[in-house]
């Protein structure tokens, strides 16, 4: 599972100004509508889907990163759509820090393998102190694209 394969540049927001979560969250199914990833006619029922497994438990899971997620039965394929929030944002994380990098992941429900590959890979490179500073230095499509295709790399 190579996290770069389901991430594009146009599913990449630098300067995500969102009011909150759900406004982020939102933004984040527009980019992948944008790259393609999911259809224009789909994103409210995955965006339905993202909320709801929110409300289960916050995915904020420290660091300033949040890796918010669902398996949906509207999706073909693994996408991944990347927010970078300058302020922060309240995601009710385990640490209490404001959210600064989502990570947002949407999976088809009959791939539960990739979906669980690419959420390990996730949160291995969110919980490293170093890895974690580096996504949140990242300002632009290209620099989060490539942290994740060396960390990918450096995957066992």
């Amino acid at each position: 599972m190579r996290l770069q394969d389901h991430c594009s540049p146009e599913a990449v927001l630098c300067t995500l100004e969102a009011s909150d979560k759900e406004d982020a969250l939102g933004q984040l199914v527009e980019a992948l509508v944008a790259a393609k990833s999911i259809t224009k006619a789909k994103a409210p029922l995955i965006r339905k889907e993202i909320f709801e497994r929110e409300l289960q438990a916050s995915t904020g899971i420290g660091r300033g990163i949040g890796i918010p997620h669902a398996r949906s039965a509207h999706v073909k394929k693994v996408a991944m759509a990347i927010g970078r929030v300058p302020g922060g944002l309240e995601f009710g994380a385990v640490d209490g820090e404001r959210v600064k990098v989502i990570l947002l992941l949407v999976s088809p429900v009959d791939q539960t393998e990739q979906h669980l590959a690419a959420m390990r890979a996730i949160v291995r490179m969110a919980r490293d102190p170093y890895q974690a500073k580096r996504l949140h230095s990242c300002a632009t499509p290209q620099s989060f694209l490539s942290l994740i295709a060396e960390l990918d790399g450096k995957a066992t």
